[in-house]
């Protein structure tokens, strides 16, 4: 089963000022997206920060005009808890943090300067897994 933000705000009690913030459930929502889940495996697999392919996107999030911000992204606590959501989503497939790297610069954050790598882990539990096949897309008449 996915992780929920309500997964996220009990394994990390100490953001429960975020339980309300509507900017940070939609982060959580963007970051749980099945493409946006497979991107930052990749990315770890490729020895990257999970958050590199979307954190200029997260960061348009505080920007939109449409929504009033209770937080910014000013604020490192706030992107502390981004990093904490992309835990939380990743290890239902058992991924744990293996180390913090800077983000490479072509990604365009400006907020974010470095992020959690992870690494598959055997012997974590896992609840989901990726499954990647090819298929034809030809089909018999």
């Amino acid at each position: 089963m996915l992780a929920t933000f309500e997964d996220f705000i009990k394994q990390n009690p100490n953001c429960r000022k975020f339980e309300n913030d509507e900017d940070m459930q939609r982060i959580f929502d963007f970051l749980s997206q099945d493409f946006i889940i497979t991107q930052m495996i990749d990315m770890s697999e490729m020895d990257k920060p999970a958050l590199a392919p979307v954190a200029a996107n997260i960061e348009h999030f505080f920007v939109d005009p449409n929504f009033e911000h209770m937080n910014s992204l000013d604020d490192n606590f706030t992107k502390q808890a981004v990093g904490l959501m992309v835990k939380t989503i990743l290890a239902p497939f058992g991924y744990t943090v293996w180390k913090q790297k800077d983000l490479p610069k072509n990604m365009r954050s400006e907020k974010f300067q470095s992020a959690s790598v992870y690494r598959f882990n055997v012997a974590a539990p896992r609840t989901m897994k990726v499954v990647k096949r090819i298929e034809s897309l030809n089909t018999p008449t």
